[in-house]
């Protein structure tokens, strides 16, 4: 995979931060809460990397989910991003991770103790968003794609796009922008033609005019695990009883509002102020490819692992099998 120049090294210095701080242990949490009533509960942190987005809605909206009742555990949800994952998670801030798997590989990689144990959506959701108006891929050959920032799951679908598309290095370029709010101000401005995110904005864009989505990023990227969970290993080492209960707890309730829509949709609309027409398409298209028990086969194994070389800017053969123990192996 060649590197472009309009390329930066920002995830390799990110992952060399958590390498910094991957030597601080981890201070498990289980065990510290307990009722008035003398019954114990255990308090288990878990770090999301994008606020509000559907594919963290049973962990960000488990209260109102109820997905931890008569678990015996709460839920502390502590809020990153994508590039401050891995520090979290060396700092000893949380035991779980829900982020990037891309993301967790990377980490796991550069040092930091946590191996990923469940996918949370395995379809690579994420759609090309271009300018109204605009037809179909063909037409933004020659374009300017915003990014997050190198190696993020936005910049892996543009180039496996462009790789699909058989275009050089030199038939497009692509801009580092920081964040959502950012891209889609410039693609109103007119300063990118497309970008790469995942459903929940591209339908909220289509419903405003402000975008059209092009193309689906997983016809791209094939097989892959979009965001996947992982655990510290020493938390799981110490507490694998309560790691069990999470997930058991975790995966009933994506059964519950798959079964039920509508417990989803009144979240979104309710909780998150998400459009009703943007809430349902989701329920409707995204909503059914949450996975309900974690499964991760060695195809996407491999997807991961391609897009941490990526990530790296380096030979897939330069980095190690993606450390994966399913979640109910755990002992």
């Amino acid at each position: 995979m060649g590197k472009k120049s309009t390329r930066s090294v920002a995830g390799a210095a990110a992952l060399l931060v958590a390498m910094a701080v991957s030597g601080c242990a981890a201070d498990s949490s289980a065990g510290e809460g307990g009722s008035e009533g003398g019954s114990e509960t255990t308090t288990v942190r878990v770090a999301t990397s994008v606020s509000n987005s559907f594919p963290f809605v049973v962990v960000q909206a488990g209260q109102q989910l109820g997905t931890w009742e008569d678990s015996g555990i709460e839920v502390e949800v502590v809020e990153g991003t994508t590039p401050t994952i891995g520090q979290i998670m060396a700092g000893g801030q949380a035991d779980i991770a829900l982020a990037a798997a891309s993301t967790e590989a990377a980490s796991r990689q550069s040092g930091v103790e946590m191996t990923i144990v469940a996918s949370n959506l395995s379809y690579w959701d994420q759609r090309i968003i271009a300018r109204p108006g605009t037809a179909d891929v063909a037409e933004l050959e020659g374009g300017n794609f915003g990014i997050t920032g190198a190696g993020s799951p936005g910049d892996y679908s543009v180039v496996k796009m462009a790789e699909e598309s058989g275009w050089a290095e030199s038939d497009y370029t692509v801009t580092s922008l920081g964040n959502l709010q950012a891209l889609i101000a410039a693609l109103t401005a007119g300063s990118i033609d497309a970008f790469a995110w995942s459903s929940q904005a591209a339908f909220q864009m289509e419903e405003s005019g402000e975008g059209v989505i092009v193309a689906d990023g997983a016809d791209f990227v094939g097989e892959n695990v979009l965001q996947s969970f992982a655990v510290m290993d020493q938390f799981a080492a110490d507490n694998p009883e309560t790691v069990q209960a999470f997930f058991e707890a975790y995966f009933a309730t994506v059964e519950r509002i798959q079964a039920d829509p509508q417990l989803f949709i009144d979240v979104l609309v309710d909780e998150w102020d998400v459009n009703p027409a943007v809430a349902e398409r989701l329920a409707e298209e995204s909503l059914p490819e949450l996975s309900t028990d974690g499964v991760i086969t060695e195809g996407e194994l491999e997807g991961i692992r391609d897009a941490v070389a990526f990530s790296l800017e380096t030979s897939v053969d330069d980095v190690e099998p993606v450390a994966y123990t399913y979640w109910k192996d755990l002992k």
